[in-house]
């Protein structure tokens, strides 16, 4: 061989090699990895799938990946489109015109229509037998990609559309007898299989509009309990999980191969005052319960210093319209003490326990054995304990989501501990809690429902400002509610789930551009 032609020889050679390199180099992350089958550690099952009912506990994060919604939020809460490209009120908040996107799919490969966003909003659906949307008088189908809402009062629509309990699913979920065959919508991913009380299964949706997962697969693994969930993922036996203790984060926060991501959400945690029945009919008594519980230190302690305390604020400071200046409750028991004394409530026996006319000053205190329990229950028994400091004899009752609405309905208890409540996305709506007309209501004022109607029934965002100001006031004075803690949103995953960006929205879950590298 002469020189000419091993000279040829090594140019072949050599751009095999930068070919390889180059290749390498330009791998996309679907390829590289071994998998992107990706598996979530949730805490509670998928109860329901179906437009009629609400899907408790953590099935909205499943169904974020199933469903969409006509109006979505970014990571930081703003409002952009969905399913809707964009939309119009020529009445001030009365009538909202919403124009589709065109080309979009469902899962079956029937295409999204004006009559898919009408069956969603039928008489049958829960948000409109039982929810935000009792104000809607109906929907009109304009052409295919318009359609129009028509209310019977002005209000702020397009944000009520954002929770994904109310998506817009295909009318082919229902059979001809009405009957639910199967969850059908346009998300990034498809349902294919559910083993209750253990595992759902969703596959790629290989027609996405958007662009088309990494991830070829989600499968959502119930593990009731946090500590189990844990260590499900420390031994990779899951890649991430949603709803991790606070006591647990700053430990894995030093874990090499795990990463912690943290945001402040749009969820408060509070005590619910039974106004209506028993001691916390007296205003008094509830501002009393106020000052015995140091949120702050119950954040410190408790929860890690994680989160942030509210002190009575009623919105987290992500939320709309929530007011940065408030006269806030600070610890002082003393003065706990002052206004129960005040109101007749003395220790006349010497037992740590005020009594009044006979009768020992005893609270029933409720929380909910559910996807909050790991969090709760430490919290109740701080409060338990902030609260015999100041006279009072609590008993925590942990119970049922059953048997805490079967007490709710006969008035037989003084607090319960929530989270949340009507909270999707930024706007306050939550404050309906508080209404006389809201199931969940214990507390009857009708000057309140006065401010909390005109506040939701405006979509001038100044006019409207000034309203959620003033209800911030009001429940600051009234205390229907003591609000405790502004709570932070924790997703904890191993280092080779890449691409994961949390938001602040709860309960979403966002896996946008998530995909697996270098797992094992």
């Amino acid at each position: 061989m002469n020189n000419k032609s091993n000279y040829s020889t090594f140019l072949i050679i050599s751009g095999i090699i930068a070919t390889v390199i180059l290749t390498a180099g330009c791998t996309t992350p679907q390829e590289d990895s071994a998998t992107n089958e990706l598996i979530v550690a949730i805490s509670t099952d998928v109860n329901n799938w179906h437009l009629d009912k609400f899907p408790g506990g953590d099935a909205r994060f499943v169904w974020s990946q199933v469903y969409e919604t006509l109006v979505r939020l970014d990571t930081d809460l703003n409002i952009m489109p969905g399913l809707a490209e964009s939309w119009e009120t020529p009445d001030d908040g009365k009538t909202w015109i919403f124009h589709l996107k065109e080309s979009v799919y469902f899962h079956d490969g029937t295409p999204l229509d004006a009559n898919a966003v009408v069956f969603s909003y039928s008489d049958e659906s829960y948000v409109k037998k039982m929810g935000a949307l009792r104000s809607l008088d109906h929907i009109e189908t304009i052409d295919k990609n318009t359609v129009k809402f028509v209310l019977n009062r002005p209000m702020p629509l397009p944000f009520y559309l954002t929770h994904v309990a109310w998506p817009i699913m295909s009318p082919n979920c229902i059979d001809e007898n009405g009957d639910f065959v199967a969850p059908i919508g346009t998300g990034p991913f498809k349902f294919e299989k559910q083993t209750p009380d253990q595992e759902i299964v969703l596959t790629r949706n290989e027609e996405y509009r958007g662009d088309e997962p990494v991830l070829e697969s989600i499968t959502f693994k119930v593990i009731p309990e946090a500590s189990t969930r844990v260590m499900a993922l420390e031994t990779k036996e899951v890649d991430m999980i949603i709803k991790l203790p606070e006591y647990e984060v700053s430990r894995l926060e030093n874990e090499l191969d795990i990463n912690v991501y943290r945001k402040l959400t749009t969820f408060t945690d509070f005590l619910q005052f039974n106004c209506n029945n028993g001691v916390f009919n007296d205003k008094e008594i509830r501002k009393a319960v106020a000052y015995s519980i140091n949120t702050e230190q119950m954040l410190n302690t408790v929860l890690e210093g994680i989160g942030i305390p509210a002190k009575g604020r009623p919105l987290s400071p992500v939320m709309m319209y929530s007011k940065p200046e408030l006269d806030l409750y600070e610890y002082d028991v003393e003065k706990a003490r002052e206004i129960l004394s005040e109101v007749g409530w003395q220790d006349s026996d010497n037992d740590g326990i005020l009594d009044k006319n006979g009768q020992p000053l005893k609270v029933k205190f409720i929380v909910g054995k559910d996807a909050w329990s790991s969090r709760h229950v430490p919290m109740a028994e701080a409060i338990q304990g902030a609260l015999q400091n100041a006279g009072m004899d609590v008993d925590i009752q942990i119970l049922e989501s059953g048997a805490i609405t079967k007490l709710e309905n006969e008035g037989q208890f003084d607090m319960i501990l929530r989270s949340g409540y009507f909270v999707w996305g930024p706007y306050p709506r939550h404050f309906f809690i508080h209404q006389s007309s809201c199931p969940y209501s214990h507390y009857n004022n009708t000057e309140y429902d006065k401010l909390a109607n005109a506040a939701d029934s405006t979509a001038d965002s100044e006019k409207q400002q000034h309203l959620y100001y003033d209800l911030q006031d009001m429940v600051l004075e009234e205390l229907p509610a003591f609000y405790l803690v502004h709570e932070e949103k924790i997703i904890v995953a191993n280092t080779y789930v890449k691409g994961y960006r949390i938001t602040a929205e709860d309960p979403w879950l966002n896996l946008d551009g998530v995909y697996l590298e270098g797992k094992q």
